[in-house]
């Protein structure tokens, strides 16, 4: 049937007929529970620089005054206008920028910072010390004699520098415990755009802190852990080997009860992480 002549039938139809059949085809087709797409967060674009800025708050009188030019040489001109100014005459698009550039890069600031090791602890903080003192030395000569530094301190003095960066590395873990709360959309996806790599490591860090639940062994580590009595003087490799020939010569029925204790402890482990997430809502 055509559906021209399919919609002229249906509208000889009683009301009430049509109106039940309008709602089975709206939900059939899935049109009255398909959920809405989510909102896409916006990352917010890098400023432009003082430069940039400068040249478009004066293209237009520019292009006025060249009109046969081409946007090539109308930004060649704004360069050349640009390096012939004088620092006073620059600094109102410099501090602009800065000011832009301070907004842009504030979600940057909220990363917390691993601190360094005891000995880069240790550098870290007398670097300076030692550069003043040896005015013109290189690096390299400012590091050898940070080295002789350490290595004269005594055992007490070490001690010192190590509570020291305990004392940093345990404010760096509640950091990254609370790491999320109270930010922003915007904020949590410029991060994950611009720092991907690192969002991603303090994901892991603060689950594993948080004390994010542990997946459940699979059904053939279960049955590994149960039968490795006897064979912990066996090579790791070449007991997996036996064991797992052993299980694939098992029959499905000799495999239920691992299966079983596999099936429970993943509802545990759903039931564990439901209770996780609504305990913190706000981690990454």
């Amino acid at each position: 049937m055509s559906f021209l002549r399919f919609s002229t039938a249906i509208f000889r139809e009683p009301l009430s007929f049509r109106q039940v059949l309008l709602a089975r085809l709206v939900v059939g087709h899935g049109f009255a529970t398909q959920k809405a797409k989510p909102t896409k967060v916006v990352v917010p674009k890098h400023p432009p620089n003082s430069f940039m800025m400068f040249a478009s708050e004066n293209r237009a009188s520019v292009v006025e005054e060249y009109p046969e030019k081409t946007p090539r040489e109308i930004m060649t001109i704004l360069s050349v206008k640009w390096k012939a100014m004088s620092e006073d005459q620059k600094s109102p698009y410099k501090n602009a920028y800065a000011e832009k550039i301070k907004i842009y890069n504030a979600p940057l600031a909220k990363l917390p910072k691993k601190p360094p090791g005891v000995f880069g602890l240790f550098v870290k903080e007398k670097y300076p010390t030692v550069e003043a003192r040896k005015p013109g030395a290189e690096a390299p000569e400012i590091m050898s004699e940070l080295s002789s530094e350490w290595n004269s301190l005594t055992d007490v003095e070490k001690e010192q520098w190590m509570q020291k960066r305990e004392s940093l590395l345990q404010q760096y873990k509640e950091q990254v415990m609370s790491f999320g709360k109270g930010m922003s959309a915007e904020e949590r996806a410029f991060l994950e755009e611009k720092q991907g790599a690192r969002m991603q490591q303090l994901e892991k860090e603060q689950r594993k802190l948080l004390g994010y639940p542990k997946r459940p062994p699979s059904s053939f580590i279960l049955f590994m852990q149960k039968n490795a009595d006897g064979l912990e003087d066996v090579p790791a490799i070449e007991r997996t080997r036996m064991l797992g020939k052993k299980w694939r010569e098992m029959s499905t029925e000799e495999k239920e009860e691992f299966f079983e204790e596999n099936r429970k402890a993943r509802e545990r482990y759903k039931e564990d992480v439901a209770e996780w997430i609504e305990k913190n809502s706000q981690a990454l």
